[in-house]
């Protein structure tokens, strides 16, 4: 049994009449008169009582009259719901992001991608790179926004999304504090609060060797925090001077303040990345709606 048959017999069904029947559907009336003759057959059952002047439904006819509608409205509602789906109405969308993120481009982007697409439902996971690009490969998300500074992302797609400078946030009793720019050289001997090394380990040997260049002796780097509250948190309560995203220190308690970094650190860079192979129309929307190289310069 197919749909068109059940199309075919509804239209006879609301007109009991063939004629005019086959002219709603756009075809003649010997076609449609077999496929209601092999929809009886199927069925084992007559559907229709006909004589010369007059059609009308049989009692049988009547029920699989509910039931054909049933099924021709659930199979618009499917298709419906596949067209949305197909160009980003509806649907679910797994995100993978940082704390960087997070505190610049992405509520914006979220509340941009649900204006008008209030049937998206997103999944947000705050994730270290390492852990995004592992889910990126396995599908359990579909975008990360992520630092793959020394990542492999062979075989997915990217693009810069966010890039800011370095500061460093200390208590402003610290004697770096009066200090306008600070200089490698002026970090000597001091504590310096980072992220954890196993978040990305290429990145903080890069900037341990960039804050160490010229201070002797070494400052003494802290591996106590990884967020950016918790290394606040240490600053504040004097363990040392925190190394921060630009953006992570925009609004610090009063006690504290950021002094900017003569020092060649690599900029902070968000980007956006996904697998090609797994490209829906959420996604779709999504790239369509990222703010490109944004810089926070």
């Amino acid at each position: 049994m197919e749909l068109t048959t059940l199309k075919y017999f509804v239209t006879v069904a609301k007109e009991l009449h063939f004629r005019r029947a086959a002219a709603r559907l756009n075809i003649t009336q010997a076609p449609l008169s077999a496929a209601i003759k092999k929809l009886e057959e199927e069925l084992e059952l007559q559907l229709f009582e006909r004589t010369s002047r007059s059609v009308k439904l049989t009692a049988a006819g009547k029920l699989f009259l509910s039931e054909a509608e049933a099924i021709l409205k659930r199979t618009d509602t499917a298709l419906a719901r596949m067209a949305d789906l197909r160009d980003g109405s509806s649907g679910q969308l797994a995100i993978g992001y940082n704390e960087t993120a997070f505190n610049t481009f992405l509520p914006q982007l979220l509340a941009t991608l649900r204006t008008g697409s209030g049937s998206i439902q997103f999944e947000l996971r705050e994730q270290e790179t390492a852990e995004q690009l592992k889910n990126l490969r396995d599908g359990s998300i579909d975008i990360g926004f992520m630092r793959p500074y020394g990542f492999d992302l062979a075989g997915l797609d990217s693009c810069l999304i966010w890039q800011e400078n370095y500061t460093l946030v200390m208590p402003e009793t610290h004697p770096l504090a009066k200090l306008e720019i600070i200089t490698a050289s002026d970090l000597a001997g001091e504590s310096v609060i980072l992220f954890a090394r196993d978040v990305n380990p290429m990145i903080y040997d890069k900037i341990a060797v960039m804050l160490s260049s010229t201070a002797l002796p070494r400052p003494h780097f802290r591996q106590d925090a990884r967020n950016k509250s918790s290394m606040l948190a240490l600053a504040a309560a004097g363990f040392g001077a925190a190394l921060l995203p630009e953006s992570s220190a925009k609004e610090l308690h009063s006690k504290l303040c950021s002094r900017p970094l003569d020092i060649p650190l690599p900029p902070v860079e968000i980007m956006a990345v996904w697998d090609p192979e797994r490209i829906t129309g959420i996604l779709h929307k999504v790239l369509d709606c990222l703010p490109l190289s944004n810089s926070n310069k």
